[in-house]
């Protein structure tokens, strides 16, 4: 099967191209760096021929919501149109558990991504994960003030005290 991964040089990307070529089918990655640009659509109908199934983990770091909504609502919309002109099948979105009892920005855009997932015309599914582990240094490089990671045998959670 021919799948399109959209995001696939990102943490995420990168194990499902990996995951789908070890099962057998061809994976076709979404990414700028493959000359496809998922907010202006640009490239996305060539990169689709022949695609049977979208996978979008596409990403971006916005925590303003309005970055973060714009963004998610065009790359959905783009591949969802870009989709259905390809005759893809398929498209699933990977999206995040909880996040409609949640107000942060991007949380919102991620809403947004739902939503336009929901009103396409290609058939759909969201995918609602918890948090993956691989985004751990990330969010630690993203907050404010001093932050120390402790060691599990540093910590008295960790010697079992």
């Amino acid at each position: 099967m021919r799948v399109a991964v959209a995001g696939g040089t990102g943490v995420v990307g990168r194990q499902v191209v990996e995951e789908l070529a070890a099962a057998g089918h061809e994976a076709v990655v979404l990414a700028r760096s493959r000359g496809v640009d998922l907010v202006s659509g640009e490239g996305l109908g060539a990169a689709l021929a022949g695609v049977e199934a979208v996978i979008d983990v596409s990403d971006r770091k916005a925590v303003s919501r309005g970055r973060a909504v714009a963004f998610f609502g065009s790359v959905s919309r783009n591949l969802l149109d870009a989709g259905a002109r390809a005759g893809v099948h398929h498209h699933v979105a990977l999206s995040i558990v909880g996040i409609d009892r949640v107000g942060h920005g991007y949380h919102q855009g991620k809403l947004r991504q739902e939503e336009v997932v929901r009103g396409g015309r290609v058939p759909w599914i969201v995918l609602r994960a918890t948090q993956f582990h691989e985004f751990v240094p990330q969010t630690l490089q993203q907050m404010p003030g001093p932050v120390a990671v402790v060691p599990p045998d540093e910590h008295p959670a960790g010697r079992g005290a």
